[in-house]
């Protein structure tokens, strides 16, 4: 008797770790919670069980009704905790859950959005004060107002700011931020005093780092080509400007509680989410510039060349030839360039500049594989491109919208073969990156080699003016020196100077530099239009990602964009 008393103890206290931490688990791992759940709550029943055959019954009766007894209380038990998680511990998680669906569509509970119709959410205002998003009483109902709407095309921001609907939810920074929106949170004392004198809640402001005008230019740069454009601070991180297409206007999915038939502008709202949801409508709900993920063809050849750079002795970067083949394997089909006879215009001896600059294929297979499978990815790596196998849990590249981190490869074994090495080093192969990774690639060249963490909410501002947060730009890690960091920005001008990405020079008066792309995706398709640039190139203050999906050669269409983005954004200053 007693060696059976022996392990409840142990079996015990095992249940009840397993289910004390699994009721604290965020409400994305459910499916954990209810299988510690079904093991812990057993295990307990095992023990109560136990010690029950272990205590004289007065009588089989009683035996068995103890048992029953046992499992139904275990099964109370069980039901207990699930509702004691649901209702108690993670009730403002769940409450506040939204999920993101692969069209960029999103799907939250509604019931706090009808709370909040009651509520002057705060202001969104961008970095020059200019209110992108704010409330107003109607009829005593609070609706969502977009100021700029007869300035600019709105559709330019929706992705930004996202939409405020007590039907279809929340998204983007209306998500993300809801909390200091609606005055939930820093603000908690003026809430709890509303609640009892029945005055109107008044949310929390953001100041974006968002320029409004610079925002509007590149949405009508890129007009209605489907793709997106980032501009980075490459100094602090700060997003200046981010564009997708197609694009939303948010101000059409808000009903108007004064209009003189209600039925009908119900309808008008429910006719426009429609349209955003069909099939044939490009997935105007996907933020492209942090959601879409794309091979970034000749773009991608900027993270090699920094790995033959930092890997100096394995890399042997100007001890180069641009062949027009490259046979990286006996048994699989050559490498070849996307211009006939590259090497004559490269001349010899080939070096990384002239490599770069003309975008040779073969010169960039031969690279990556010299530097093997392990240095590439641990190059690869430190910009936040991340092979499968090594991609943190959770890993978002930016943290106030929902975001996709960037892949070597989508197979954790792919890079074995050296084919699909030499593929990855010429920007094919597996890789799937966003355009937000490659302006962050740009701008750490630009900021000397320092990642910086990329932000777009500047600052969250109490009704009465006082700061509740504010955002303090800070490194995320050196990713190369300073010294390889300014031989990329001179391979970056050379690009613009004469190489196969120099008509972005004709669109802006400042030195700059860039990286042209044609990714291949779809066998037959069109390639999409890749360019990242930095300017002025000496000494950078800007970082700019386009991309056109099916837009062609990177090196024109995209370069021509990129050109236009800069001038842009120098004609702010």
């Amino acid at each position: 008797m007693r060696r059976r008393r022996f392990w409840y103890a142990p079996v015990l206290v095992i249940a009840l770790v397993l289910l004390g931490y699994g009721i604290w688990l965020p409400v994305e791992q459910e499916s954990r919670w209810l299988l510690l759940l079904w093991i812990g709550g057993p295990l307990a029943g095992i023990v109560l069980l136990s010690w029950l055959h272990d205590t004289p019954p007065a009588s089989d009766l009683a035996r068995t009704v103890s048992r029953v007894g046992v499992v139904i209380i275990i099964g109370f038990l069980m039901l207990s905790l699930q509702l004691l998680r649901q209702q108690f511990v993670q009730a403002g998680a769940i409450s506040n859950h939204v999920v993101t669906s692969t069209d960029g569509s999103t799907i939250s509970n509604v019931r706090p959005v009808l709370m909040t119709q009651r509520v002057l959410r705060g202001a969104i205002v961008d970095r020059r004060g200019r209110v992108l998003a704010e409330s107003t009483m109607i009829n005593g109902i609070a609706r969502r107002v977009y100021p700029l709407a007869g300035q600019y095309d709105m559709t330019a921001f929706g992705h930004v700011l996202g939409f405020f609907s007590p039907r279809y939810g929340q998204s983007a920074l209306e998500a993300t931020y809801n909390e200091y929106l609606s005055g939930e949170r820093g603000n908690e004392w003026q809430v709890l005093l509303n609640e009892w004198t029945g005055e109107v809640q008044r949310g929390n402001s953001l100041t974006l780092t968002l320029d409004a005008e610079l925002q509007a230019r590149v949405a009508a740069l890129l007009g209605d080509r489907r793709g997106a454009v980032v501009v980075l601070d490459p100094r602090t991180g700060a997003i200046l400007a981010m564009v997708s297409r197609p694009g939303f206007d948010p101000g059409q999915l808000v009903v108007d509680p004064a209009a003189p038939d209600l039925a009908a502008e119900r309808q008008r709202v429910s006719d426009y989410w429609a349209s955003l949801n069909r099939d044939d409508a490009g997935q105007p709900l996907l933020n492209r510039a942090t959601q879409g993920r794309y091979p970034p063809g000749s773009t991608f050849k900027t993270v090699t060349a920094v790995a033959v750079l930092e890997y100096w002795l394995q890399g042997r970067p100007d001890q180069i030839t641009c062949p027009n083949e490259f046979y990286p394997q006996p048994d699989a089909p050559p490498i070849v360039n996307a211009v006939d006879n590259l090497g004559a215009q490269i001349g010899e001896p080939a070096t990384l500049e002239r490599v770069y600059a003309f975008s040779c294929n073969t010169a960039f297979a031969q690279y990556a594989v010299r530097l093997g499978a392990e240095r590439l990815t641990e190059v690869a790596q430190r910009f936040n491109i991340f092979a499968p196998n090594r991609l943190p849990n959770g890993f978002q590249p930016l943290r106030d919208l929902p975001s996709k981190p960037s892949l070597l490869s989508v197979q954790d074994d792919f890079l074995n073969q050296p084919r699909a090495l030499a593929d990855t080093g010429y920007g094919q192969g597996q890789l799937l990156v966003s355009p937000l990774q490659m302006a962050l690639v740009a701008a750490t060249i630009g900021n000397d080699g320092v990642m910086m963490q990329p932000y777009l909410v500047q600052r969250v501002t109490r009704p009465d003016g006082s700061t509740i947060w504010q955002a303090n730009p800070y490194s995320l890690r050196r990713v190369m020196s300073s010294q390889t960091a300014n031989r990329m920005r001179s391979y970056m001008a050379a690009v613009a100077q004469y190489g196969f990405g120099r008509s972005i020079s004709q669109y802006v008066n400042w030195p700059v530099g860039g990286k042209s792309g044609t990714a291949e995706h779809i066998p037959g398709a069109t390639p999409h239009a890749w360019f990242i640039a930095l300017g002025p190139i000496d000494t950078p203050r800007y970082a700019v990602a386009v991309i056109i999906e099916q837009g062609g050669e990177g090196s024109g269409v995209a370069a021509r964009l990129a050109g236009e983005v800069l001038a842009a954004a120098f004609a702010l200053e």
